[in-house]
């Protein structure tokens, strides 16, 4: 194992010194908070067919397919539209903020979904989760950006394995928990495991400083206020194109494209995994019956987890041979 990362921290007269950051305290404390926050999702959201068919009514068939449908895409929708805003803010002020951000968001909304009693309400809700959850994104960038690159490949195998670890026990408990206190007491269950999963990532885990201002910026609220009506909409569009614009001329021939291939495969492979989980759902929903397709929805995701989580140990030592590619 290598030495501790050094972390810049400025002094109070402006001169930036060396301290050491435990790299490896850091990535137990986000292996733990990752694993509860994977589990709280994970402990109710592969029984939403079974959620919308037993507790907000919505018939079995093309009814049911439709809805968990809808239900099952507004998560991923949300968070495409609004992942690169919170990649733009984490840049900004850190990404710790943004885990625990994520993780509170999170929690909020899952919680709030045990209350719904509509399938418009819960997909909402899906939405509103999508739009200010993504902790895998902001547990992996802290990861990247606070390991020493000799063990980053290992550091980013063992978070997935958390990942990968709490999708499996996540189904099995959640639902042996339906059998006992009901599908919406899961979802509370899940939102409340997810705000616990804050308590390691606020009192454990430490961020190197990005950047400190030394003076005082023009009050930029005060610059708004004397602003005409809609200058201050147009500014922001005019920004926006123009970082786009900078951004593309200053990438590496052939970044774009590389960069939309990478974007494309992997919206094709989250879509193509959310949609066999639902119909996994679905299909055994139609086999077995709405009493004994809760315990078994558990197992078969469960299984699935587990065999995950072998195979990204796997491919953590396969990435210190060969490449991330």
């Amino acid at each position: 194992m290598g030495k501790r990362k050094p972390s810049p921290r400025w002094t109070d007269s402006g001169i930036l010194i060396d301290v050491p950051l435990d790299w490896r305290r850091n990535l137990a404390a986000l292996w733990l908070a990752e694993l509860t926050a994977i589990l709280g999702f994970s402990f109710a959201f592969p029984f939403l067919p079974l959620f919308l068919h037993q507790d907000l009514h919505i018939p079995a068939g093309p009814q049911l397919a439709f809805w968990t449908g809808i239900t099952g895409g507004a998560t991923g929708l949300a968070l495409a539209c609004t992942a690169p805003i919170w990649g733009r803010l984490a840049d900004r002020y850190g990404r710790k903020p943004m885990l625990v951000r994520a993780m509170v968001g999170g929690g909020i909304s899952v919680g709030l979904m045990g209350l719904s009693q509509s399938a418009l309400q819960l997909t909402v809700l899906r939405g509103v989760q999508g739009a200010s959850s993504g902790t895998v994104a902001a547990a992996t960038a802290l990861v990247a950006t606070e390991t020493p690159a000799p063990h980053l490949a290992w550091a980013l195998g063992i978070l997935s394995s958390a990942i990968s670890l709490g999708s499996a026990v996540g189904p099995a408990a959640g639902g042996l928990a339906a059998n006992f206190v009901g599908l919406r007491a899961i979802f509370v269950g899940g939102g409340a495991l997810l705000l616990l999963a804050t308590i390691p990532v606020l009192f454990v885990v430490k961020e190197t400083p990005r950047r400190v201002v030394r003076e005082a910026a023009p009050r930029t609220m005060d610059v708004l206020h004397a602003a005409a009506p809609g200058t201050v909409g147009a500014l922001g569009v005019l920004i926006a194109a123009q970082g786009l614009q900078q951004t593309l001329h200053a990438a590496a021939p052939g970044t774009v494209g590389a960069l939309g291939v990478l974007i494309a495969a992997q919206g094709l492979q989250q879509t193509s995994y959310a949609a066999a989980q639902q119909l996994v759902v679905l299909r055994l929903l139609q086999l077995t019956g709405a009493g004994d397709a809760k315990p078994l929805t558990g197992i078969t995701f469960a299984v699935a987890g587990i065999a995950t989580a072998l195979a990204s140990l796997t491919y953590s030592r396969l990435l210190r041979r060969t490449s991330y590619r």
